[in-house]
């Protein structure tokens, strides 16, 4: 399945990540901005971006400016894209939300240590949105507001949630599925791109007749599992203990995640990327 799912035009080319692009020393054939939570920004498990690839017509040398951030949800991925289109507009913009709203409320509730976790994050900004058909009124108005600022609504590609665990059938993946639908009417009711990750993950873990129930169980879970994917036994090796096939915790993604979450959100941008628009 992932291997072909790349249309022909599709490799890889030189592709610059830029964290801070507030001095340019070059002009890219093409930017794209990734916007999300911690499956974008790549902290915890293996980046989908390190398997982006792009249409050779975009040209040999594209920029990747990576906005991330750990815990957010839906409302704060808004507020962020808000600031950064102030001073930057990219030519696809990818737009990664949800899963947050869904376990940010769920962590209220299994003690103090998440609680304490739960509040930093809404403190911040990060604040979940419970109710699905306000989700898909926010997220609606996610897009409209990228529009006003320049960017075509054919190159906006939303990111619907992949599994939360890796068992369908949890109430963690059913409430999942709800969010996605409202994700996906936002899409085409603005007239967006969909890159359907959830579709993709679901058709391989379904093939798991026995799926593992790992899920990660504290906040102290995410800093020893970056340690073991750094110097130990790696995204892979922990996907491999706890039984799970494309993540590393029941969330954040092994090699095998990221490289399907790539391919998918790339195959989105290469129906609707062209060459570099006038600026």
């Amino acid at each position: 399945m992932t291997g072909n799912m790349l249309p022909p035009l599709c490799k890889a080319v030189h592709t610059r990540i830029i964290e801070n692009c507030g001095s340019k020393v070059y002009t890219p054939d093409m930017t794209v901005l990734l916007i999300g939570n911690s499956l974008t920004a790549g902290n915890l498990g293996i980046p989908y971006s390190r398997y982006l690839k792009f249409p050779e017509y975009t040209g040999t040398e594209n920029r990747i400016i990576n906005r991330g951030l750990d815990g957010d949800t839906l409302i704060g991925v808004l507020d962020r894209l808000r600031k950064e289109l102030s001073s930057n507009i990219p030519d696809i913009l990818v737009v990664q939300t949800g899963a947050n709203d869904i376990l940010l409320p769920e962590m209220t509730s299994r003690g103090p240590k998440w609680k304490e976790f739960t509040e930093s994050m809404i403190q911040r900004g990060s604040i979940p949105t419970t109710n699905p058909a306000e989700f898909r009124k926010i997220y609606t108005s996610l897009i409209s507001m990228a529009v006003s600022r320049g960017i075509d609504a054919k190159r906006i590609i939303c990111v619907t949630i992949p599994p939360i665990g890796e068992n369908l059938h949890s109430d963690r993946n059913r409430k999942r599925t709800v969010f996605n639908q409202a994700i996906r009417n936002a899409a085409e009711l603005s007239g967006a791109v969909i890159a359907d990750t959830a579709q993709a993950f679901e058709e391989i873990l379904r093939e798991n007749p026995n799926p593992s129930e790992w899920f990660f169980g504290s906040p102290e879970d995410f800093t020893a599992d970056v340690k073991e994917v750094r110097r130990g036994k790696g995204a892979m090796g922990l996907s491999e203990e706890r039984g799970l096939m494309l993540t590393m915790d029941g969330a954040h993604l092994n090699e095998r995640g990221a490289r399907l979450m790539g391919e998918v959100i790339s195959s989105a941008i290469a129906m609707e990327a062209v060459p570099r628009r006038e600026r």
